[in-house]
């Protein structure tokens, strides 16, 4: 991976820029080369959502982590397993969370959950997601292995150095039955939802996983127009079957 540039959050950039989430979508084996590029080259796509709610989530699991530092002078400790934390450093917006990759002209930014610094004078950053972790269905952790490793590398590149390990934290809702019918959850206000924290460590590989994707994204930002879509893209067979209905209709 070749040195980067950094520049102040207001500076104007000319190449592509690409989100790690978005890094992320690369790596599936359904990736859809129509849509990364409709994706790069247009920025406000139609009917494009995020439920508010998990956002939310997200903003109170980092809350509840920091205020704990903040009140008893340590991590969590379900988070004990990736070393001991003395300090945790507030993850910077990603319009500063960013670097040049100079090979590919390429700006990836991104936006960390958690970074952590260890006794031992490295890093840890993590990811919290809402959701069951199920070893056996790992679905998009190819994708958020990608993200993880992509924020690994824009913090080293801004000086959080080393980063020594990685981590997905699924925040898995406490819903069964026995946890239901606890008196404590029911208060005027409404009920409480616990959440068991199940720590997935990811491993750091960034020199082997991150440059074959940059390099594919380039190659597609760099394509005049758009190729052909993925035989299996619903996205694209969807946006066709409308383009079909408006020209009968016309």
């Amino acid at each position: 991976m070749s040195q980067e540039k950094l520049w102040a959050e207001d500076e104007d950039q000319s190449g592509p820029t690409i989100s790690a989430t978005e890094l992320g979508s690369y790596s599936r084996s359904r990736f859809c080369s129509r849509c990364a590029w409709v994706r790069l080259h247009v920025k406000s796509l139609p009917y494009q959502s995020f439920p508010g709610i998990f956002s939310s989530i997200d903003r109170y699991n980092k809350l509840v982590v920091h205020n704990h530092f903040d009140r008893e002078g340590n991590a969590p400790s379900w988070l004990a397993e990736l070393g001991e934390a003395t300090e945790y450093i507030d993850p910077p917006h990603w319009s500063r969370f960013k670097m040049l990759d100079d090979e590919t002209g390429i700006t990836l930014r991104g936006e960390a959950d958690g970074i952590f610094k260890l006794a031992d004078g490295s890093y840890v950053i993590v990811d919290y997601k809402t959701s069951r972790y199920n070893p056996d269905r790992l679905g998009m952790f190819t994708n958020y292995e990608v993200q993880l490793n992509s924020y690994a590398l824009i913090a080293e590149r801004l000086g959080l150095s080393p980063v020594s390990k990685l981590a997905l934290i699924y925040m898995e809702p406490a819903t069964d039955k026995e946890t239901s019918s606890n008196s404590d959850l029911v208060d005027d206000r409404g009920f409480v939802m616990g959440f068991h924290a199940n720590v997935v460590q990811v491993e750091l590989r960034v020199a082997c996983l991150l440059p074959p994707l940059l390099r594919k994204a380039r190659s597609i930002w760099d394509m005049e127009i758009p190729p052909k879509a993925a035989r299996s893209c619903k996205d694209c067979a969807a946006v066709e079957g409308l383009l079909d209905s408006w020209g009968r209709s016309a």
